[in-house]
């Protein structure tokens, strides 16, 4: 599948802005699920644009040292996606976790098995993953199955329910939120049994697929290493497994490593922040006769 994403962030401030810097997250990966056809930032007033790879995907930045009344930055990206069959391959019979804990604990995962500004494991979440490991089959994807469906059918999808910096005591106690909060009560749940996760932010194609949450804005998921050493996504906002409509873009050990934007200015605080985001499937060709 080829999908085209287009995201569109617009600062509008109430007096010019004299300076600012900043930086974006906003490439889609290229891995063994999906590649990077094209990507183009644009900003706007005009500058120069620098990059850098890190382990979670690549950062743009860049500053505007002109008075500027507005900051427009629009990503365009056209991305092929393979993950057609997410199951594949994928043990549901045979109980793996004794095999699991030799990977689990192992150096090199060690950042995503610990607490971070977003993930606490407190004693509930300590009780939900239990819940759902004594409800498994002794497999460790269908205790992942388990997990996310029943996040998916507690947490009510409440847009105002929670904001960008909400942390998940709060979460918990509204039992409600959006895909970031989703998110990160499942890797905080999955890290409390030693299952190393990660949190992905990017793209979702809906494409006519009723009841799905998260294409109008960057969406969040996250990504489990099986005892295989495989990294599964799961979608606990829309009780999916992560297939070809998902455009992975940052990666990183909670939201505050994958920000889309972030950065600082000098000036009067900005008067609106309008965010839009769009995926369209492009690979498809109609026959006009």
């Amino acid at each position: 599948m080829i999908l085209r994403a287009t995201h569109r962030t617009l600062y509008s401030y109430s007096m010019p802005s004299i300076e600012s810097h900043n930086e974006v997250r906003l490439m889609p990966l290229t891995d063994a699920n999906q590649r990077c056809i094209e990507f183009q930032l644009k900003i706007d007033p005009p500058c120069k644009i620098f990059s850098y790879d890190e382990p979670g995907g690549t950062v743009h930045y860049f500053g505007v040292r002109s008075a500027h009344p507005l900051l427009e930055i629009l990503a365009e990206a056209v991305v092929e996606t393979c993950l057609e069959n997410p199951f594949e391959g994928l043990n549901l019979l045979e109980p793996d976790w004794d095999l699991y804990d030799e990977a689990a604990s192992r150096q090199s995962y060690a950042e995503f098995l610990t607490e971070g500004p977003y993930v606490t494991i407190n004693d509930e979440v300590r009780q939900i993953a239990e819940r759902a490991r004594t409800g498994s089959n002794g497999t460790v994807a269908d205790f992942l199955r388990r997990l996310t469906r029943w996040i998916h059918e507690t947490l009510t999808y409440d847009p105002d329910a929670t904001h960008v910096h909400s942390k998940l005591e709060e979460v918990l106690a509204l039992r409600a939120g959006v895909c970031q909060d989703f998110a990160h009560l499942m890797i905080a749940c999955c890290r409390s049994v030693g299952i190393p996760s990660r949190y992905v932010s990017g793209y979702l194609f809906v494409g006519g697929a009723a009841g799905m949450r998260g294409e109008q804005a960057t969406h969040a998921w996250i990504e489990c290493l099986l005892p295989t050493g495989k990294w599964l996504g799961l979608d606990p906002t829309n009780d999916l497994l992560v297939n070809d409509r998902y455009v992975s873009v940052h990666v990183g050990r909670d939201y505050s490593d994958v920000t889309p934007t972030r950065g600082v200015y000098i000036g009067t605080p900005a008067k609106s922040l309008e965010v839009s985001v769009s995926v369209d499937r492009i690979d498809i060709c109609s026959t006009v006769s």
